[in-house]
């Protein structure tokens, strides 16, 4: 049974996967902390890519699973000055807006533009962590990390 289960968990996902122990959960709450916690993650998911996290502009399309299975389908890391990540959140498993907003006690997005799915910011200790939902308003698609002022 054991070797059964070992099987099917390495089959779960099509993604890329590598050993890691960063989830989304993760990804949501640790740059909330402050400058050091959006490095942290952004170190790991340097980590995880097999990337130099000082190197110029990085994005890669290639869907990565997280320790808690959530599947990373696009990685950003755009270096100073602008100095912010943007990942895409795969729909399946799908993270649930209402626990992102949980974890961050972010709020509706301000902004005056319609835009077809909903976004909600959370500032704190000097960052800022943005998440967008799918279409349907149930699950994270987008999570966009950086300083503000």
């Amino acid at each position: 049974t054991a070797a059964l289960l070992a099987v099917l968990s390495g089959c779960a996902s099509t993604a890329d996967s590598k050993e890691n122990s960063l989830t989304i959960e993760r990804i949501l709450t640790a740059p909330l902390t402050g400058i050091a916690g959006r490095d942290r993650v952004r170190a790991e998911l340097a980590k995880n890519w097999g990337i130099d996290p000082s190197m110029a502009k990085y994005t890669n399309r290639i869907p990565r699973a997280l320790a808690d299975r959530h599947v990373i389908s696009l990685l950003w890391l755009e270096p100073p000055p602008a100095n912010f990540v943007f990942l895409g959140v795969a729909p399946e498993p799908c993270f649930s807006v209402q626990r992102a907003l949980a974890l961050t006690q972010a709020k509706p997005h301000g902004g005056s533009r319609k835009m077809s799915a909903a976004t909600y910011d959370a500032f704190k200790h000097g960052m800022l962590v943005s998440f967008t939902s799918t279409p349907d308003g149930k699950c994270v698609s987008a999570i966009h990390i950086e300083e503000y002022e």
